[in-house]
């Protein structure tokens, strides 16, 4: 019997992907004969399909001619899961003492839970905070973008965006990261994600449409893998790059159907001016080169925020 078919999406992160399939052969804490590995390779220029194919035989390749993007590359490997669960694995990840076996028996311990989520951690082993969190609304998008879940306690603040503390037990979350997802197959229907998201906010909407339809959404700090997070993205250009942005908001557009979406946009788009503004001011501060690529980063961010707030 197999207990879980991990379907693992890749582009260009050859090396970062071997590890991801190494540490799912050491530190998955099941054997591999109760595992399924579908790799879905999206058009990759570094071998990536050619490096599975001859180190990793047993998993399962699929080698596309395009980049389909995140949802659409996991829908097109679902119909080939012979697995209990379904678990998501970006491949820019690595297991870690057990995880998945961790994940795979909390789903059995608990039927009534359709999609749960681990302690995700930076490569540093720091928390990294976008593991889960609730649903975007504007009041936790200004407590995430104006740093007022730093500056209120915590009685004052929304339920965040992002997890914002390291918690020591299970608990229950509007939405959990695609980043590593681990979903009851009999609560799927045969069908995962919305094909209408490129990249990002997709695992939002497909937690929401599991938890209309009665499942619980958990967040575990039992199991930890870490993740290199945003690798590919730093290889992506255009209009790809928004997605990050894009994703979010085209669910938060779905759930509100356009209500508020213009003052979601500008909350967006002064957060990372916000950002910007303090980051740059620090960076100019003896001692302040920490600083700059924050800096950088929010800029960056903050332009792709002001091409949104203008787009019909």
């Amino acid at each position: 019997m197999i207990d879980v078919s991990i379907i693992v999406v890749n582009w260009n992160v050859r090396d970062l992907l071997r590890l991801c399939l190494q540490s799912l052969r050491d530190q998955a804490g099941l054997p591999m004969a109760r595992m399924q590995v579908i790799v879905v390779d999206n058009a990759s220029a570094d071998g990536s399909a050619a490096m599975v194919a001859a180190e990793f035989p047993e998993a399962t390749l699929l080698a596309n001619q395009d980049n389909l993007g995140f949802g659409k590359a996991n829908n097109q490997a679902l119909p080939l899961c012979q697995g209990r669960h379904v678990l998501l694995l970006n491949p820019d990840t690595v297991v870690l003492d057990g995880a998945i076996g961790k994940l795979v028996a909390l789903m059995d311990r608990q039927p009534e839970v359709a999609v749960a989520g681990c302690r995700l951690l930076n490569g540093d082993m720091s928390l990294q905070r976008w593991t889960g969190g609730a649903y975007p609304r504007l009041l936790n998008l200004a407590n995430h973008y104006f740093f007022l879940d730093r500056l209120l306690p915590a009685s004052w603040r929304p339920m965040p965006l992002y997890l914002d503390r390291d918690v020591p037990q299970n608990m229950e979350v509007d939405w959990v990261s695609g980043a590593c997802m681990i979903l009851r197959g009999s609560a799927l229907g045969g069908r995962l994600f919305n094909p209408d998201y490129f990249m990002y906010g997709e695992d939002m909407e497909l937690c929401h449409r599991l938890k209309q339809a009665g499942g619980r959404v958990l967040y575990t700090p039992e199991a930890s893998i870490i993740h290199y997070q945003g690798e590919s993205m730093k290889q992506q250009q255009g209009d790809v790059l928004l997605s990050s942005l894009k994703g979010p908001r085209q669910f938060y557009r779905q759930m509100r159907g356009g209500q508020g979406l213009w003052l979601y946009d500008f909350v967006t788009w002064a957060g990372f001016a916000l950002r910007w503004a303090l980051y740059a001011l620090a960076s100019a501060l003896p001692g302040g080169s920490r600083w700059r690529d924050k800096a950088a980063s929010s800029r960056g961010m903050m332009g792709r925020a002001w091409k949104i707030l203008l787009s019909p």
